[in-house]
């Protein structure tokens, strides 16, 4: 019984480790890939891609549940060359994560105007129609997508929508520029720098958490000291 046991508490450890050191590389990894443009864009290279239109995520529908396909630089680069798009295009990504094989995954919004663009929004319809996909509100697709797209796709959409709401300096009213990974942006002219905030929502007790976007710019939120919290960008 007592080698059972400690075989057991063995294993444990061991599983225990394993996700410890596969938590503390792959925060590593998106660190240097949010600091530094170089790697960020090599990573696009072998990254996959997640394509929204006007913050709507491109779904594919399978049986009772929606799908957020993937796509890899070279698909879409194809792809915005038949719809007569600069690749330049591509630059307004945003990291959004990576896998444990360190596979870094971008979102990437086509139908918004960006001012680093040169390019106006693609056409939704044509878009689906050359992706055999649609591309639906999320609020409206979230409970039928597994858990890792949903939290993802999320996480997608409150970035994309903060780098469109902060396209230009508060205080000297210029265009800012993202960095590569979208970590960041700053104002050329003053060299101020905007980050992505992070917003706690406490959950009430007894009941469901409590979902709220403000996307107004706000001063840093420190975390309260307990309670189970929802973290959201701002």
């Amino acid at each position: 019984m007592s080698l059972f046991c400690g075989t057991a508490c063995r294993r444990k450890s061991f599983l225990c480790y394993r996700l410890l050191s596969t938590f503390v590389t792959k925060t590593r990894y998106l660190f240097e890939l949010k600091e530094d443009d170089d790697a960020c864009k090599k990573a696009q290279q072998t990254g996959a891609f997640y394509l929204f239109h006007s913050l709507a995520p491109l779904l594919q529908k399978s049986e009772h549940q929606y799908l957020a396909p993937k796509h890899s630089l070279l698909e879409l680069e194809r792809l915005l060359g038949k719809l007569g798009q600069d690749t330049q295009r591509i630059e307004d990504s945003v990291l959004i994560g990576c896998s444990e094989q360190q596979e870094a995954w971008f979102a990437l919004d086509l139908g918004l105007n960006s001012s680093s663009s040169i390019n106006a929004s693609l056409q939704k319809s044509e878009m689906e129609k050359e992706l055999k996909g649609s591309f639906i509100e999320l609020r409206k697709a979230l409970f039928q997508l597994n858990v890792k797209d949903a939290s993802l796709l999320s996480t997608a959409q409150a970035l994309l929508h903060w780098h469109g709401a902060h396209q230009f300096c508060s205080r000297s009213g210029q265009p800012t520029k993202k960095n590569m990974a979208g970590s960041k942006r700053m104002c050329p002219s003053n060299e101020i720098i905007y980050y992505p905030q992070v917003k706690v929502w406490k959950r009430l007790s007894g009941e469901k958490l409590q979902k709220r976007w403000d996307w107004r710019w706000k001063d840093s939120t420190l975390l309260p000291s307990t309670g189970p919290f929802l973290i959201a960008l701002s």
